[in-house]
């Protein structure tokens, strides 16, 4: 997700795997790139390449998609400050159900072994009211993966909804993101990671 109004570049993820945080990346200032469901480095590193030489979230997917990162096993999301009207996505077909993927100006929404198929429009809808309502990129990406926790979140969890979860926002002038945070290695039948990250997000808060 990107801010228009301050050019801050955020992404976040729930999921019912051990450690979710490696399958994106924040080029401050630029853009941003998410590989998951089989998560791809190599993917991954390429379209953080293609995002810094300026080519378009449509020419960044597209070179995602050769057959050498196993694409039909991913799913991609980019968006970029200079296309911010043009995210991209891919999902292959080999992705599990509920997947999909939602866009917006500046903003990609996309899942794969969610409970149900109302779960990403549920989301898409929490990240246009946080815009709305003018709030911060970070609480409107923490109530993005609050809504979708409530609705059901990975399949794979139940009740429990997520073990691992993540967000990460950049200002346009970091080095590294100055927000960073992860939650991860929860075990199955314990704390929602969602609602863990929630709770090192309000500390994090309070100290900054």
């Amino acid at each position: 997700m990107i801010d228009p109004r301050t050019n801050e570049i955020g992404i976040a993820a729930a999921s019912c795997t051990y450690n979710c945080y490696g399958i994106g990346k924040i080029v401050p200032n630029m853009g941003a790139v998410i590989v998951q469901a089989m998560s791809n480095h190599q993917a991954r590193e390429k379209g953080v390449q293609l995002i810094l030489a300026g080519a378009t979230p449509g020419q960044i997917i597209q070179a995602m998609r050769d057959p050498a990162f196993d694409p039909e096993r991913q799913q991609f999301a980019v968006v970029t400050i200079k296309y911010i009207d043009s995210p991209g996505t891919y999902t292959g077909d080999s992705t599990k159900i509920y997947n999909g993927a939602f866009t917006s100006n500046g903003i990609s929404v996309q899942g794969n072994t969610l409970t149900n198929e109302n779960e990403l429009k549920i989301i898409l809808d929490a990240v246009l009211q946080g815009q709305k309502d003018l709030l911060h990129i970070s609480e409107i990406l923490l109530k993005a993966l609050e809504a979708g926790s409530e609705s059901g979140g990975d399949k794979r969890c139940g009740e429990q909804r997520a073990t691992s979860a993540f967000i990460i926002v950049a200002k346009p002038g970091d080095k590294k993101p100055y927000l960073n945070l992860s939650v991860f290695g929860q075990g199955k039948g314990g704390p929602n990671a969602v609602v863990l990250l929630r709770r090192k997000f309000n500390h994090w808060k309070k100290k900054n």
